[in-house]
């Protein structure tokens, strides 16, 4: 488990758009990640959870991530936050993510077809 405590420095705190790049990368994640407000609680993977949390600007907030990525996941978020939750940024990271699991299945197609 990893954790990170931290202010938002975004002008609009974690408004819905900020909320849909925030789910569109903790998606791309298989670890846990929970934003925390208040000991109030909620997955970063859903958008009424984090929106329910009214993180608003100087708000201080926790990441935390749990799994086998935590590490990674931890990064991604912090970065995609310290980008004040700039799309491209989202969008660096998705595509980032999406290279790392294919090459992750032509690694075990690989390895399938060698045993064979």
């Amino acid at each position: 488990m990893q954790s990170l405590h931290m202010k938002i420095e975004n002008s609009q705190g974690i408004s819905s758009r900020a909320a849909a790049l925030l789910v569109q990368v903790a998606s791309k994640f298989k670890s846990l990640i929970l934003v925390e407000k208040d000991e109030k609680r909620a997955n970063a993977k859903s958008i009424m959870g984090l929106m329910s949390l009214m993180v608003d600007y100087g708000d201080e907030i926790t990441i935390i991530t749990d799994g086998e990525d935590e590490k990674e996941a931890l990064e991604a978020v912090l970065r995609l936050i310290q980008s004040d939750f700039s799309e491209q940024v989202a969008d660096e990271i998705t595509q980032q993510e999406i290279k790392k699991e294919n090459n992750e299945e032509n690694d075990k197609e690989n390895n399938e077809d060698d045993n064979e």
